[in-house]
């Protein structure tokens, strides 16, 4: 589907929704069940990875555990995290690339879980008609791609992997949101971005794309973070966080078309789309080694590309708030420190 007027308009309805849907669970509850309202804004990407917020949102989760949810909505999880960097929100939802970005020059951010992961979140979206029917007439061509991203990391990684510098392309930033449309229009060659604008520029395209997957070059993670000083000040709330997004991982689980519809109302993706991201992402509140080598390896990438004002890869163990998550579900922490 087409993000427009309409696909905004959605949002908001289903924001509505979600809100109302979390008033009412907590004003249900039995009076000697009544807990002390937090309120907490949680700044929140439209996007499947964050399947596990939209769950607890709809289904009162959060409201359960005495959290008064404000959410902020964006596209993709980069402006997320600047919410929480201006202080415009207390946790973010974001990949891994961005966080990295913001450590490596200067930002102090503590990540308290990981909600999704996926090694097909990312892919290179070419015009067939541009001369691409393979990845290796990638060479000389315009690719959009949305710099600080994982969109930016994904490339880079794919030319490698497959043989082509990176300088044999020439890479211009749009945002993810701008990417199908600048695509339909011919403005580039081709796009690297994240599902779901994969999924819609290849659509917009129809016969006339085609789409370029490794999942052995990438494993997205997308977490949840904070500041290290609103984690200090509300170890409580952040435990109560936790605690909501495991219910919506049983959730996820266990009733998993429930899940979709619920994730189909906030984001706009349906069918066949949500039910192929189910079987190939894993949705879980999880702190793993994994996401340590991603931060580590991504940081290295940085290093050698440009842009960052430190000069060496960070201890990201101090960057990683193990307590929350070991105080409610030790066996989801299986990162060595």
């Amino acid at each position: 589907m087409a993000w427009g007027k309409g696909g905004v308009t959605r949002l908001f309805q289903a924001l509505l929704l979600l809100a109302a849907c979390s008033a009412s669970a907590a004003c249900n509850l039995h009076p000697s069940e009544q807990k002390t309202v937090e309120p907490v804004t949680l700044a929140i990407a439209t996007l499947p990875d964050t399947a596990l917020c939209q769950i607890a949102l709809s289904r009162g989760y959060f409201a359960a555990e005495g959290l008064d949810v404000t959410p902020h909505l964006h596209r993709y999880g980069k402006p997320a995290l600047e919410d929480v960097l201006q202080r415009k929100a207390d946790i973010a939802t974001v990949a891994e690339t961005p966080i990295i970005h913001s450590i490596m020059n200067g930002d102090r951010i503590s990540v308290i879980a990981t909600i999704a992961t996926s090694k097909r979140s990312n892919a290179v979206v070419a015009r067939r008609d541009r001369g691409i029917p393979t990845f290796e007439q990638l060479r000389g061509k315009t690719i959009a791609a949305t710099l600080g991203t994982t969109s930016e990391f994904f490339l880079h990684s794919y030319l490698i992997a497959h043989g082509i510098p990176v300088a044999a392309v020439r890479i211009v930033n749009l945002d993810a949101e701008s990417i199908p449309d600048a695509l339909a229009r011919g403005d580039v060659d081709a796009a690297s971005t994240l599902s779901p604008y994969t999924t819609i520029a290849a659509q917009a395209l129809g016969t006339g794309s085609v789409t370029f997957e490794d999942p052995d070059v990438f494993r997205a993670n997308f977490t949840m973070v904070a500041t290290p000083e609103f984690v200090r000040a509300h170890p409580g709330m952040v435990t109560k966080v936790l605690k909501a997004l495991l219910r919506a991982e049983d959730f996820a689980r266990n009733r998993p078309a429930e899940a979709q519809r619920i994730v189909a109302d906030f984001t706009g993706q349906q069918g066949e789309f949500l039910r192929d991201y189910w079987n190939q992402a894993h949705l879980a509140v999880t702190l793993d080694q994994a996401l340590l080598l991603s931060l580590e390896d991504e940081s290295e990438w940085l290093l050698r590309k440009g842009g960052a004002r430190e000069k060496a890869v960070p201890n990201y163990l101090d960057y990683l708030y193990l307590d929350g998550l070991k105080s409610v579900k030790p066996a989801a922490v299986t990162i060595i420190n």
